[in-house]
């Protein structure tokens, strides 16, 4: 289980991670957000992290992917 606190909710937003720590990071706001988020650049996560979007799944997270050129 993940706890969010902050001064503001997070909302869905259109985003790009640009590196494999900000595409892990965006994907893990948006999971903590409310709201639908797109987030691009996940071929940065999949190099190092290459299961993670499974194993999010498999813990209940809402996810679906499509193919993206690098």
């Amino acid at each position: 289980m993940i706890t969010v606190r902050g001064r503001t909710p997070l909302r869905a937003a259109d985003v790009t991670g640009d590196d494999i720590r900000a595409a892990t990071a965006l994907v893990l706001a948006a999971l903590a957000a409310d709201g639908t988020s797109t987030v691009r650049g996940l071929y940065h996560l999949r190099r190092g992290y290459g299961e993670l979007l499974t194993k999010l799944s498999l813990l209940g997270a809402e996810l679906t992917t499509e193919q993206e050129c690098p």
